[in-house]
């Protein structure tokens, strides 16, 4: 045998021995559990039982703003997101507690206009932001209220295009968020508002953004926690008021009790919506579904 063939022989061998044998040391950890040890190996039942092996820090990553997919009534103003945030510090003890605070969060909003033959996306947003989120601070001075809550940080955002269709700006905002909750009815509301001021805005692309978009929004959610869920996000600008409404609602019936998704209709009419149009009101109806609401 030439020495070549002899090298991918080998080479063949160890592969199969890796393929043989780590399934074998793996289960052998996993039986250590009988002895009071903390198996080591998933069960592989699928794909991301082993990917967690690497992903350590999967667990910090968590649901942030609302993930939807929504088709407008008229199907040129349709509309998708998705949203995240992590926290990348673990508190090492109790009284470092509020390193588990500060989170990074991302952001990405997209206007698809599904009437046109090619399926354009019209604009999409992406806002990165950094920010703190305080533990339950005392809520008892607050008669009822479940939660105290003390949120902030800067958020970037922009379309991410360039020439005269760039848009882009930057917020330091604060965001106090109180909540109501009766854990026997599971009917909840939430209050946040949330109040902003603009860093570095675009002077070319958008440098009077702040008169359509302003400086406050009100932010309302209200509903059970398993049921019906009904927000609205209100603001005002110099140039006008604008408004988002959204009405959630679990498809779980007696034929689909294994779906996890919501029915999701939205309402909006509101300045600035988007960053490319910002100067010009959005009035639309869209219905679709939500994963995240």
């Amino acid at each position: 045998m030439r020495h070549r063939d002899k090298l991918f022989a080998a080479l063949i061998m160890a592969v199969a021995a890796v393929f043989i044998c780590v399934p074998q040391v793996w289960a052998e950890e996993g039986g250590g559990a009988a002895a009071g040890k903390e198996p080591l190996a998933p069960k592989g039942r699928s794909l991301d039982d082993f990917m967690m092996l690497s992903q350590p820090y999967i667990t910090n990553i968590s649901a942030y703003e609302p993930i939807y997919f929504l088709f407008g009534t008229s199907l040129s103003k349709s509309k998708f997101q998705f949203s995240f945030k992590y926290h990348f510090l673990d508190a090492p003890d109790e009284e470092h507690r509020w390193m588990n605070g500060i989170n990074f969060g991302y952001t990405q909003t997209s206007f698809w206009d599904l009437e046109e033959e090619s399926l354009p996306f019209k604009d999409t947003s992406y806002k990165p932001e950094l920010f703190y989120a305080s533990d339950n601070l005392d809520s008892r001075r607050l008669i009822g209220a479940s939660g105290l809550f003390l949120k902030g940080g800067i958020r970037h955002e922009s379309n991410g295009r360039g020439g005269a269709d760039s848009r882009s700006t930057n917020y330091l905002y604060i965001e106090p968020v109180v909540i109501f909750y009766n854990p026997e009815s599971r009917y909840g509301m939430r209050i946040s508002p949330e109040v902003w001021a603009y860093v570095k805005n675009s002077t070319s692309g958008n440098p009077d953004l702040r008169y359509y978009r302003g400086f406050f929004k009100l932010k309302l959610k209200m509903g059970k926690a398993d049921g019906p869920v009904f927000a609205a996000d209100l603001g005002w600008a110099r140039e006008g008021g604008s408004c988002e409404l959204n009405f959630t609602y679990p498809l779980r019936t007696d034929y689909t009790k294994n779906l996890r998704i919501y029915l999701h209709v939205q309402y909006v009419n509101a300045l600035a919506e988007s960053l490319l149009d910002y100067r010009d009101r959005t009035d639309a109806t869209r219905i679709g579904f939500s994963f995240v609401r």
